[in-house]
C-alpha cells in the first residue's frame, strides 16, 4: 500500500488512477490526524509520498519523522512544484528517499508506482 499525504484534492485521482492500473492499493491522507491514519495497517504500507505544496518548510522535517515512525519499512518520497525550492531542499535534509519535481512524479508515474509498491 501506498500511502499519499496531499491537501491537493485534484491530484488525489491521478495518482490513484496509475495505482489501480498496476493493481497498487493507494489511501490519500490530507493529514498526518486524519482518522483515516489511525486505521492504516503500519506493516503494509510500502511507500509514503508527500506533497510539499501543501507542507510549510519548517514542518517538512517533523512529518518525514512521524511517517517514518508509523511505517518504518516504508520508502518516503517527497515531490513538489521546481520553483519551491527551499521545500525540495528541506525535503531532501529531512532524509526522503526520494525527491523530485512534480514534472519527474507527472512523467515517471507508472515506474515510480511500480517501485514504490515492491514490484
Amino acid at each position: 500500500m501506498i500511502v499519499f499525504l496531499t491537501k491537493d484534492l485534484f491530484f488525489v485521482p491521478v495518482l490513484q488512477s496509475a495505482a489501480a492500473r498496476q493493481g497498487v492499493e493507494l489511501t490519500a491522507l490530507f493529514g498526518l490526524n486524519s482518522p483515516k491514519a489511525a486505521e492504516l495497517d503500519g506493516g503494509s504500507v510500502t511507500a509514503c509520498v508527500i506533497d510539499l505544496a501543501g507542507t510549510d518548510v519548517p514542518e517538512i522535517a517533523g512529518v518525514v519523522s512521524e511517517l517514518r515512525s508509523r511505517y518504518p519499512a516504508a520508502q518516503v518520497a517527497a515531490f513538489g512544484p521546481h520553483v519551491q525550492t527551499g521545500r525540495l531542499d528541506a525535503a531532501q535534509a529531512a532524509g526522503c528517499d526520494q525527491v523530485l519535481t512534480r514534472g519527474q512524479l507527472n512523467n515517471q508515474l507508472d515506474r515510480l508506482i511500480a517501485a514504490w509498491s515492491g514490484q
